[in-house]
């Protein structure tokens, strides 16, 4: 399963969860907008000129020698700091657009900081989702995302053109390693904050509610339960003496004191 937490203040949180759960909209978010203004960071490793010219040959074979010539100064002439590193950054993130999914339901952190410290929910996908976003049109790339210490390398001229940002796009601090992330990118105009697409409601086998959530909020998830009977209706609680996060599935008629044990 993958999930998406979600929260938003107020009543609000209501009309979110008839678009994400009911109608199976999905928010692709803009690489412009995430909370850290530092992922997406590299250092960029210039080519030989060889590996350069041969890649030119075979995925740019229509450049002329100027043109050539000019990309092999940005690369290593003196403004290489800004034409090799800084504005290939700023395009990247203009057109990619980002579903971030997690793979784990049960961490503090997640419900705290993105489902509005326990007021929102988290939906619970099936893996069928990920062939759906594949099939849309503007499709780029999905995959696990890898914590490290180190910043991704941006090797020029080292592979297929849309291999060579994959490392950029998937790799973040270690210090976000809880959010166990599996992404999916979307490529689209620049200057969106997102982009917004549809998935069959089916691929969405439940919901988990925070432990603060409100009762119509409980009521809206009980209402999709209803009409299908399949879809889980869970909520965040945890047992004496633990950190430890669980599930309880919630009766129509029955609430359990959750949240302050």
């Amino acid at each position: 399963m993958f999930y998406k937490f979600v929260g938003a203040a107020g009543d609000a949180v209501l009309d979110v969860f008839d678009k994400a759960v009911v109608l199976g909209s999905i928010k692709l978010s803009s690489a412009t907008t995430f909370n850290d203004p530092f992922e997406f960071k590299f250092t960029s490793v210039a080519p030989t000129r060889d590996m350069f010219d041969a890649w030119h040959r075979t995925w740019m074979p229509d450049l002329t020698p100027e043109q050539l010539e000019s990309g092999w100064e940005s690369l290593t002439g003196a403004q290489s700091s800004w034409n090799a590193g800084l504005v290939p950054r700023m395009n990247l993130l203009q057109g990619l657009y980002v579903l971030c999914l997690a793979r784990r339901w049960d961490n503090h952190l997640m419900w705290s900081h993105y489902a509005d410290m326990h007021r929102g929910f988290a939906i619970r996908y099936k893996p069928e989702l990920l062939a759906a976003l594949e099939a849309l049109p503007d499709f780029g790339m999905r995959g696990d995302v890898i914590y490290s210490e180190t910043v991704a390398e941006l090797r020029w001229c080292s592979a297929p053109p849309h291999e060579i940002p994959l490392p950029v796009i998937f790799t973040k601090s270690p210090d976000w390693k809880h959010e166990a992330e599996h992404r999916v990118v979307l490529s689209g105009p620049a200057g969106k904050d997102a982009l917004y697409q549809t998935v069959d409601p089916d691929l969405i086998a439940g919901v988990v509610l925070g432990a603060r959530v409100s009762e119509p909020l409980i009521q809206k998830a009980l209402a999709v339960r209803a009409a299908r009977p399949e879809f889980t209706v869970d909520v965040v609680s945890s047992a004496r003496g633990t950190y430890a996060l669980t599930a309880d599935r919630i009766d129509d008629d029955v609430r359990t004191m959750r949240g302050i044990l």
